[in-house]
């Protein structure tokens, strides 16, 4: 039985409101604009750093090591001698590295004595034979001329004929092949020649350095307290020979590092470094040497950071974290890490596009402490967005982030 009268009206009267009230939670649903936070990308310059953690060093003292295997030659030390900075504490035998040198510096004299020559007599005589086969050239022309025009009045057989046309061609053959071999030389062997010269005078610096590395010096003023090795005995590289106590104590910092930064840190580089035990202090110190084994299993290998003084507040074995500087980034566009997305080995960010999202493919180079270089995919003045919550299409309402 359909409802009539009173009964209908009031049906018509619940199915409107319910309608209404459909509607106010609906559609500002539909057109409403998520909110989404974000910043303006531009070109700047940043710091390129890698971070880690490590602990204090605990012992004071330092294992010395030559960096290079060989037989030790000589030893100028005794356990708990005093000795000034830079001594010389052992020599290893430097006669094989002394051959090597000799042959260097043999090889280095070869390749500039074989420039100058080929500047000096090379040369000229390709210029010399360029002009002799350039005059026979022209005389084989004026004359196979001559022998023409003599032919055309029946003056000359063909045989004299034929024959003139032949010395002309190889006259003609003999100075294009002087002209090449002079270019040859010029652009060719004179290259060669300077390329030769830099091998050999590489070979010699290597050589020398390889010489100076059989030399184990003190590293700073202080006391031998034991050596580990002794004349005759043939030591590899990075193998302790001896222990060495500075007089004045530092502060060691022994840091893993991600293998994949090998070639981005070297001694010398600054480096700062934090302890949770005294938050808002920095320590800052040096790279002082890099390990020489990778740890298979983590990955990373280990660096040693000497700091600027001793700092005895923090205590050996102490969990602490460090920051080196590799290097500087100049004029580039930079991103920050929460800005990008990552799906295996691309990148991706958040564009604002005619009041929505957009998600635009990135390349990106990671500068350190959370920083990245944005090599393509973005525009100095386009507004990057959050991720967080966001998908393609999705209309926004832009939100600066707070400074």
């Amino acid at each position: 039985m359909k409802p009539t009268g009173p009964a209908l009206s009031k049906v018509l009267l619940w199915l409107a409101a319910a309608a209404a009230v459909a509607a106010l939670v609906i559609l500002p649903r539909i057109f409403k604009s998520t909110p989404a936070w974000s910043t303006t990308v531009a070109t700047q310059d940043a710091l390129e750093t890698v971070l880690a953690s490590g602990r204090v060093v605990g012992e004071k003292s330092v294992p010395l090591s030559f960096v290079r295997p060989g037989r030790i030659a000589a030893e100028f030390i005794r356990d708990g001698s005093r000795i000034a900075a830079h001594s010389v504490l052992m020599r290893q035998d430097t006669r094989p590295l002394e051959q090597a040198l000799a042959q260097a510096q043999t090889a280095l004299a070869e390749a500039r004595l074989k420039k100058d020559k080929l500047l000096s007599v090379d040369l000229a005589d390709a210029e010399e034979k360029v002009r002799q086969a350039k005059a026979n050239n022209a005389y084989a022309a004026d004359f196979f001329s001559r022998q023409t025009e003599l032919f055309a009045q029946k003056s000359v057989s063909l045989l004299q004929y034929e024959q003139s046309r032949r010395d002309r061609d190889l006259a003609a053959s003999a100075l294009a092949a002087a002209e090449n071999q002079l270019r040859s030389l010029k652009e060719v062997q004179t290259v060669q020649a300077d390329l030769a010269i830099s091998k050999t005078e590489n070979d010699l610096k290597k050589a020398e350095l390889d010489l100076d590395d059989t030399i184990l010096t003190a590293p700073a003023a202080g006391m031998v307290v034991s050596h580990d090795a002794h004349a005759g005995e043939f030591v590899q590289a990075g193998q302790r020979v001896a222990l060495f106590i500075p007089e004045a104590p530092r502060t060691s910092i022994e840091i893993q590092v991600d293998e994949t930064n090998a070639g981005r840190i070297a001694p010398g580089q600054p480096a700062s470094v934090t302890s949770p035990a005294y938050p808002g202090r920095v320590f800052t110190g040096k790279v002082e040497r890099l390990g020489a084994i990778v740890d298979a299993q983590r990955g990373s290998f280990p660096i040693v950071i000497a700091l600027d003084r001793f700092e005895p507040d923090l205590l050996p074995e102490s969990s602490v974290s460090a920051q080196i500087t590799t290097g500087r980034a100049t004029d580039v566009l930079l991103l920050e890490q929460r800005f990008i997305l990552r799906e295996g080995e691309k990148a991706s960010v958040y564009i604002e596009e005619n009041g929505r999202a957009k998600k635009v493919p990135v390349s990106v180079r990671d500068l350190g402490s959370g920083l990245f270089e944005c090599r393509e995919g973005l525009k100095s003045g386009q507004s990057v967005l959050l991720p967080q919550g966001l998908k393609d299409g999705l209309k926004i309402k832009l939100k600066p982030l707070p400074e």
